[in-house]
């Protein structure tokens, strides 16, 4: 029997490949208890148990959570397999037609008053976050999502790390920041809401809300100024 004293490339290859899948899959899993939990207290249930298998039927629909009829058939779903359908028909009426009023306030906003929004989650090293759910729900809240920073009319770091702050003026180090509408108009934000865009469905009506009231606030108040979200001078 040969012993190897280390192991062959392949076999390290494979075992790294193996522990990628087993850290997403707990990965999946941590977001949706955090999903399904916050869905729970939000309609009073939060001392519900939920069988394992739930979480696991409704794993594979968390990947595809983008649109807001994504998030409607979730809540639907998880509904159905707790058998509480009525109270889950209250929360997803809420969430219709709250997003359905916000719309409706930017249907004639041309193109040219919807703001160019760069975000990142870190500075150092820069990591821009332009997952597909973010984006969506820039544009619902009256705003384009762009990828490189010197095309920003507004510029958003979500992050609710207290040393986030710290490096805020270190984004004038990012080629493009400097030159940006963002800066030269002092529309740099930090959005301190922790799991804010992370896992879509969580807090969905507060995450547009505050988009909202960052992007368009001639049209939107909600109070999330000072509580989820902040401005920054960097001039």
């Amino acid at each position: 029997m040969l012993i190897y004293e280390n192991p062959p490339t392949p076999a390290i290859a494979n075992l790294l490949s193996l522990m990628r899948c087993i850290l997403y899959f707990c990965s999946m899993q941590s977001n949706q208890q955090l999903l399904v939990d916050h869905l729970l207290e939000q309609l009073n249930l939060d001392n519900l148990a939920v069988p394992p298998q739930t979480y696991l039927k409704l794993i594979s629909q968390q990947n595809n959570l983008v649109k807001i009829d994504d998030i409607i058939a979730y809540i639907n779903a998880l509904g159905m397999e707790l058998q509480q359908t009525d109270a889950i028909n209250e929360l997803v009426e809420k969430i219709e037609d709250d997003t359905n009023i916000l719309i409706h306030k930017l249907k004639f906003i041309t193109v040219a008053d919807r703001p160019k929004v760069w975000t990142l989650n870190q500075i150092q090293p820069v990591e821009v976050n332009h997952t597909a759910f973010l984006n969506e729900s820039i544009q619902i809240a009256g705003g384009i999502p762009v990828t490189t920073a010197h095309e920003a009319d507004k510029i958003i770091l979500i992050n609710s790390d207290e040393t986030a702050f710290a490096a805020i003026p270190d984004l004038l180090n990012i080629p493009g920041v400097a030159a940006s509408k963002a800066v030269e108009l002092d529309q740099v934000f930090v959005i301190t809401k922790p799991h804010f865009a992370q896992v879509p469905g969580y807090d969905y009506l507060t995450e547009l809300e505050a988009l909202a009231e960052i992007l368009q606030p001639k049209y939107f108040v909600y109070g999330h100024e000072g509580k989820h979200w902040l401005q920054f001078q960097l001039k």
